[in-house]
C-alpha cells in the first residue's frame, strides 16, 4: 500500500472518531453548547506544578517582578509547538539554531548558548555531563504546563553556571478529582505521503491529602522533505526526502504528591527519555572533504540517546516566617553514536573509533530557605551540590571516567522600599572540583601506545552578584512597571573543553577559568489598554575570559601546531526587545520582536554565529463559536554560520496556518500547514529546513 493511502486512510479514521466522539455535542442543552463554543478558542489546560518554579516575588503582594518571559500550554499548543528547541523560538531574546554536525536542536538566549543558559526541569538541572550537549529536540512538550526563561538577570537560587540566564521547563499539577488528555496526530509532506507521527497522554487526579500525575508521550518522524526549489550541490544530498533525517523519542513521567495540610508538600517522580536519530548530511556550498578542510563527509547516527531522572521535592512551612524547599535528584544518560564509512553518497561499514558510548551521571541535592525578616522583606538562601560523572568507550577501548564537583551557595534578598518599588540583591559563591579525571590515549608518559592514565586535575571558584530595581508607575501600577537590573554572572568550564583531546589534535587545558559577564537591563511592562500588555527591554553583556581555540606551538601533538581552548576572548551583546499582545473582538494577537548585535571584541574578524540581526514572530487567531483559525509567521535576517565562521545562512519569513475545531464535550480537531510558501531556508548553512507539510491532530480532554 502507498504512503499516500496510509494517511488518508488515517485522517479518515481521525474524522470518523471526531463524529462519534462529537455526537454528544449535538445533544446537549443551546445554553451549555453557548458556554462551549465561548471556550471553543482556547487550548486544554493544566494546572502548574508550582514547586518547579524558581521565582523573584515582591513578599508583602506574592506577585512576582518581571524577570522571565513566558510561554503558556496554550501557546505551545495554539502554535503546535512540539518540542522545546522549536517552542524557544516564539519568545523575544531567543533564537532557535542547529548544529548541523551534531543535528541538535539549540537555542541561544540574548546571544548566549546552551552552556551558558541551563535547562531545569521544575528547577532541577537536565544536561549532558561531558559536554552540556543538550538536544533540546529530544525534549516534548506534552506534559509542560509552561516553560520560563530568564535573562541575563536570573535568580541566583537557580544555582552555578547560569551565565547568560536559564530555561525552566514546569510540569502539569492536576487540579481536579480525575483529569486527563489524549491526543494523536500525523504529519504528511507535500505530496500528501505520511511521514512523521505524534501520541500523548495525560492523567492526573488530586485527593485531599495526595496527587498523582502521569504522563507519556511518542514522536516520530521517517525523515522530512525539502522545498521544491533545492538545488543538489554534492552527491550527499538529491532533491526530496532529506537524508538521514529520522528521529523518534519516547517518554514516561510519573510523579506522586503528598499534600498534609494546606502548606507543605513531598513530591516524588521518575522521567525516562528514550531517542534516536540520524544527522542529516551537509548540503551547502563547501567542498566535502575526509578531514581538514571542506566539511566532512559524515554519516552519523545516535541509535541510543536515553535519559532517566529521578528526583524527591517538597515544601515545608516551619512557622509562617521560614520555609523550607528541597530537591534530590539522580540523572543517568546512556549515549551510543554511530558513524560509518561514507564516501560519494554511499554508506559503507562502522568507521573506525565507533561505536562511541557515554555513561553518565549526576546526582545532586539543592535546599532552600525562604526567611520572612519582615513584611516587606524576604531573604532567600540556598545551597545546592552536585557530583558529575562521565564515562566514555570508543569502539572498545578501556573507559575513561571524569568526576567533577560542584557546590554553591547563593542568597537573595528582596525588599519593598515601599508600595511601588521593590530592590533585588543577590550574592552566590560558586566551587567546582576535579575528583577523577582518568582519560585514555597517548601522552608524555606513553607516546606510541594509547592507554589509560591521570590528566593534571584543575579546580575553579567564582563570585556573582546582581542588583534589580523595580518601579511601579501610578497608583496600583495603573501606569506599567519600570525595571533596571544589573548582573555579574559566571559559568565553569565543561570536562569536554578541559580534557577533550579531539584525538590527539588538542592539548587540554584543565586549568581553564569561568567565563564572566556583565548584564546591563532597562526595561518597562504595562498593560496599555484593555485586554493589551506591552513588554520592552533594552540589553548590554560584556563577556570577558570567554572560551575560545587557539593554535599554539607545541611537541605534546603529532604536529608542529596544536589547538588548545584557553580564557582569551572578549565579547559584547547590545540588543533591544519588544513584545505585544491582546485581542479585539473575535481575534487575539501576539507578537514579538529582537535586535541582537554581538561583536567579538577581542578579535572583531571572528564573526559571531548563529544568531541574526533581527527576529521577528508574530500570530493572528480568530475565534469563532467552536472555531479558531491561527495564522503566523517567523522571519529573521541572514546569519553567519559555524560550519566555517563565514558562510551565511540567508534572511527568510515562514509562514504557517491552523484550523481547529471544539466540540461542546472539549474535543479538538485540527488540521494546519507549516512553510505555506515552500521556503527554502536555513538556521545554519548547509542544513535546509523543511519544506511544506501538512498535520492533523486529534485531543480528547476527560
Amino acid at each position: 500500500m502507498k504512503k499516500h493511502s496510509i494517511a488518508l486512510a488515517v485522517l479518515a479514521q481521525l474524522g470518523a472518531l471526531s463524529l462519534a466522539y462529537g455526537q454528544s455535542s449535538m445533544t446537549e442543552e443551546p445554553a451549555a453548547q453557548e458556554q462551549a463554543k465561548k471556550a471553543s478558542s482556547a487550548a486544554p489546560t493544566a494546572g502548574m506544578f508550582t514547586l518547579g518554579e524558581i521565582t523573584v516575588q515582591a513578599p508583602s503582594k506574592d506577585t512576582l517582578l518581571p524577570t522571565s518571559s513566558i510561554l503558556t500550554q496554550q501557546a505551545l499548543r495554539t502554535q503546535n509547538q512540539e518540542t522545546v528547541g522549536n517552542a524557544l523560538n516564539l519568545l523575544p531574546g531567543v533564537h532557535a539554531a542547529y548544529s548541523g554536525s551534531r543535528g541538535e536542536q539549540l537555542f541561544y538566549v540574548r546571544g548566549f548558548d546552551r552552556l551558558q543558559v541551563p535547562v531545569y526541569i521544575d528547577g532541577i538541572p537536565t544536561y549532558v555531563p561531558y559536554d552540556g550537549r543538550i538536544d533540546l529536540g529530544h525534549f516534548t512538550t506534552f506534559d509542560l504546563s509552561r516553560v520560563e526563561v530568564a535573562k541575563g538577570f536570573s535568580s541566583l537560587i537557580y544555582g552555578p553556571n547560569a551565565l547568560g540566564g536559564a530555561v525552566n521547563l514546569i510540569t502539569r499539577r492536576p487540579v481536579q478529582s480525575f483529569e486527563g488528555e489524549v491526543g494523536a496526530g500525523i504529519g504528511l509532506n507535500d505530496d500528501g505521503d505520511a511521514n512523521n507521527y505524534r501520541a500523548y497522554a495525560n492523567l492526573g487526579g488530586k485527593q485531599e491529602q495526595w496527587w498523582y500525575q502521569v504522563g507519556a508521550s511518542y514522536l516520530k518522524s521517517d525523515s522530512f522533505d525539502l522545498p521544491g526549489d533545492f538545488q543538489p550541490r554534492n552527491v550527499q544530498q538529491g532533491k526530496g526526502e532529506r537524508e538521514n533525517s529520522r528521529h523518534k523519542d519516547q517518554k514516561l513521567s510519573v510523579k506522586l504528591g503528598l499534600t498534609p495540610n494546606a502548606t507543605d508538600e513531598y513530591v516524588v517522580g521518575v522521567v525516562r527519555q528514550e531517542g534516536e536519530k540520524g544527522q542529516p548530511t551537509y548540503a551547502g556550498a563547501l567542498p566535502l572533504s575526509g578531514s581538514g578542510s571542506g566539511m566532512r563527509a559524515r554519516w552519523w547516527q545516535w541509535p541510543q540517546w536515553d535519559k532517566t531522572s529521578y528526583f524527591f521535592t517538597s515544601q515545608t512551612e516551619i512557622n509562617p516566617l521560614l520555609t523550607l524547599r528541597t530537591r534530590l535528584y539522580h540523572d543517568q544518560f546512556e549515549n551510543t553514536l554511530v558513524g560509518y564509512d561514507y564516501r560519494n553518497g554511499v554508506v559503507g561499514n562502522v568507521g573506525s573509533g565507533f561505536p562511541s558510548y557515554y555513561d553518565d551521571d549526576t546526582t545532586g541535592l539543592s535546599l532552600e530557605g525562604d526567611l520572612r525578616l519582615s513584611e516587606r522583606n524576604l531573604l532567600r538562601v540556598a545551597y545546592h551540590f552536585k557530583d558529575d560523572v562521565h564515562r566514555s568507550s570508543d569502539d572498545g577501548t578501556p573507559w575513561t571516567h571524569f568526576k567533577d564537583r560542584t557546590q554553591s551557595l547563593a542568597a537573595e534578598n528582596t525588599f519593598e522600599v515601599n508600595d511601588t518599588l521593590s530592590v533585588v540583591a543577590g550574592l552566590s559563591y560558586n566551587e567546582r572540583k576535579s575528583l577523577s579525571t582518568r582519560n585514555y590515549g597517548t601522552n608524555a608518559a606513553s607516546p606510541a601506545t594509547p592507554s589509560l592514565y591521570n590528566e593534571p586535575k584543575g579546580d575553579n571558584n567564582a563570585v556573582n552578584y546582581q542588583l534589580g530595581v523595580f518601579q511601579a508607575l501610578g497608583e496600583a501600577g495603573q501606569w506599567g512597571q519600570l525595571r533596571a537590573s544589573f548582573a555579574n554572572k559566571t559559568r565553569f568550564a565543561t570536562m569536554m573543553e578541559r580534557y577533550s583531546t579531539r584525538f590527539g589534535r588538542v592539548i587540554p587545558n584543565p586549568d581553564l577559568k569561568a567565563e564572566r559577564a556583565r548584564h546591563y537591563e532597562i526595561g518597562y511592562n504595562a498593560a496599555i489598554a484593555a485586554g493589551w500588555t506591552l513588554d520592552a527591554a533594552l540589553f548590554r553583556s560584556d563577556v570577558r575570559d570567554s572560551i575560545q581555540t587557539v593554535t599554539v606551538p607545541s611537541s605534546q601533538c603529532n604536529a608542529t601546531t596544536c589547538d588548545q581552548p584557553q580564557n582569551v576572548a572578549r565579547a559584547r551583546h547590545v540588543g533591544a526587545e519588544l513584545g505585544l499582545q491582546g485581542s479585539v473582538g473575535v481575534w487575539d494577537f501576539t507578537g514579538n520582536y529582537t535586535w541582537l548585535r554581538r561583536k567579538n571584541v577581542s578579535n572583531p574578524a571572528v564573526l559571531a554565529t548563529d544568531t541574526p540581526r533581527h527576529k521577528l514572530f508574530a500570530s493572528a487567531s480568530w475565534n469563532y463559536a467552536a472555531w479558531q483559525i491561527t495564522a503566523s509567521t517567523e522571519a529573521a535576517s541572514k546569519r553567519y554560520s559555524s560550519s566555517d565562521g563565514v558562510q551565511v545562512a540567508s534572511g527568510y519569513a515562514v509562514y504557517h496556518l491552523k484550523g481547529v475545531y471544539r466540540f461542546a464535550n472539549g474535543m479538538q480537531l485540527e488540521a494546519g500547514v507549516r512553510n505555506m510558501g515552500d521556503k527554502l531556508y536555513s538556521y545554519s548553512e548547509g542544513y535546509p529546513m523543511a519544506g511544506r507539510n501538512y498535520f492533523v491532530n486529534v485531543n480528547v480532554p476527560f
